[in-house]
């Protein structure tokens, strides 16, 4: 176990340490030692970066420049752990508006309290595996946060979130090793390897999908902030200054009434200025001002509820709003362009109950899907427009009576152009189905075998990392005891079935949720 720390006295004194009193990896790996499948936690790079909470905050800043791989400091009271904070933490509440004159010479234990957050603690013979695991079912916004190792009852110290998921990498590459040169008289031990690297795999595709979460809640996050606040001071007032210019017009027309005496400068500007079309016009620029405000809201609104990441626990939603969220951020890539015809989409609701679920989740299985059908409506209607095709009337409807009747009303509706159809059921009371069709390309029953394969795509390289559809997978049926199914022929579409319970019963029976 390698160990990067201060001295006891730069501590208790709250002093930078001196030169060569902190010292680096030197650029080498942080990983000493070639791990195996049980190596622990104590095989890795710890911090142990001591500071007492007294401490003002200033000093840790100067701490933190210093040591660029310094992932954060523990904070101690009279020598006992007291908490930790962390690189990202410190400089996030240190850059916000009087923070850096109002905690800079301000004791550390009150900055502390401000960005004081969940913990996670684990015991230096804990696995990495295991450790990986516990770090990943954390909540996203601290899933960057470092952990705290307990080395000894009263010895605390750092472990850096990229170097457990570096150790996780390498652990990964000896399993697949290993697998490649087992001999048949190792068949039992060459299982487990595959059980574990089954396992590395699904969490390779867990950390991909709390990484994009957490990255677009934050992005949804500032964007939601920066835009709500001034398009909400511009709908508030454009109320008011349109009963204002009203006020200004009707007095206008009082003038003209009691005063019809024509001032030669009075008539020239008027002309100038075109009064009477400017009246006519003026309250279409409010009207036109005051969609444009609602349009913006709306958006916002959708942003906010496509993700949904500040819901950790399940929720009683209605599916429709999801989808129609994930519909109105999916406009710019639906609507025609030179080149590229509209997509039309149509709805077949029915009159569903709410559902528990987790909303963030499936919405985001919404987008996977819908993404899908337009990429594939596009890329095949660029095709039929240099062989001279046209789409098909969404024959996919020919595979089974019920399908047909659900192909059936956008049939006729879409004989030239291509068409995405949504259509929900309720199933015996007990569960939802939400079925998601196009009248694109098809695929072959090859393709349709792998579609739930991590990293299978049939998309050129660098337009698709082939994780969307096993996400998707994860979450309806992992996630929410749920199925997912797709159908589909060459030629005849596309469609999606996705079926859950109206209530999740036993979380037992499910494996553990990620962000």
């Amino acid at each position: 176990m390698q160990i990067v720390r201060n001295t006891p006295a730069a501590n208790s004194n709250c002093q930078l340490p001196k030169e060569g009193a902190v010292y680096e990896t030197d650029g080498v790996s942080p990983l000493k030692s070639p791990l195996g499948l049980r190596s622990t936690l104590e095989e890795l790079t710890l911090y142990n970066f001591l500071l007492e909470s007294e401490c003002q905050g200033g000093e840790v800043t100067k701490i933190f420049q210093s040591n660029p791989l310094l992932p954060g400091i523990i904070i101690t009271e009279k020598g006992k752990f007291a908490g930790m904070i962390s690189r990202r933490r410190f400089f996030e509440h240190m850059s916000r508006p009087y923070s850096l004159e109002l905690f800079s010479q301000q004791p550390l234990f009150i900055l502390y309290r401000f960005t004081k957050t969940d913990i996670l603690v684990l015991d230096r013979k804990t696995s990495i595996m295991k450790a990986v695991r516990q770090s990943l079912e954390r909540s996203p916004e601290l899933i960057h946060e470092p952990i705290v190792v307990q080395v000894e009852p009263d010895n605390y110290q750092l472990l850096d979130v990229h170097q457990l998921l570096l150790s996780q990498l390498q652990i990964h590459e000896l399993a697949t090793v290993a697998m490649r040169e087992s001999q048949a008289q190792l068949r039992h031990q060459a299982q487990q390897l595959e059980l574990a690297l089954l396992e590395l795999q699904r969490t390779q595709t867990q950390l991909i999908q709390t990484e994009k979460m957490s990255s677009l809640g934050q992005l949804v996050a500032g964007v939601a902030h920066e835009i709500n606040n001034p398009i909400g001071f511009i709908y508030s007032n454009l109320h008011h200054a349109k009963e204002y210019t009203e006020g200004l017009m009707r007095m206008l027309s009082l003038y003209r009434q009691h005063c019809p005496e024509s001032i030669p400068e009075i008539e020239e500007e008027s002309e100038n200025i075109e009064l009477d079309y400017l009246l006519e016009d003026l309250p279409k620029v409010f009207d036109s001002m005051q969609q444009g405000a609602e349009r913006v809201r709306d958006i916002v609104l959708s942003l906010r509820n496509f993700c949904r990441l500040d819901e950790a626990q399940m929720k009683q939603v209605n599916i429709h709003d999801g989808i129609n969220n994930t519909i109105m951020l999916l406009q710019s890539q639906l609507k025609g362009k030179p080149g590229q015809e509209a997509i039309a989409i149509h709805k077949e609701y029915s009159d569903l109950p709410l559902v528990q679920c987790y909303p963030g989740q499936l919405n985001q299985v919404f987008m996977n899907i819908l993404v899908n059908a337009i990429y594939a409506l596009v890329e095949w209607k660029k095709t039929d427009n240099v062989d001279g095709k046209t789409p098909n009337n969404l024959q996919a409807g020919d595979r089974n009576n019920s399908r047909a009747n659900t192909q059936s009303s956008i049939s006729h509706s879409s004989h030239l152009m291509p068409a995405i159809l949504i259509r929900t059921e309720l199933i015996e009371g007990k569960k939802v189905i939400i079925k998601i069709s196009d009248n694109g390309p098809g695929m072959t029953e090859d393709v349709r075998k792998r579609l739930f394969d991590p990293f299978f795509t049939t998309k050129p390289v660098g337009k698709g990392t082939g994780l969307g559809l096993s996400i998707s997978y994860e979450i309806v049926v992992n996630q929410h005891g749920g199925e997912l199914k797709c159908f589909s022929e060459p030629e005849k579409g596309t469609e999606f079935a996705i079926e859950i319970p109206l209530q999740q019963f036993s979380p037992a029976h499910m494996l553990p949720r990620f962000a």
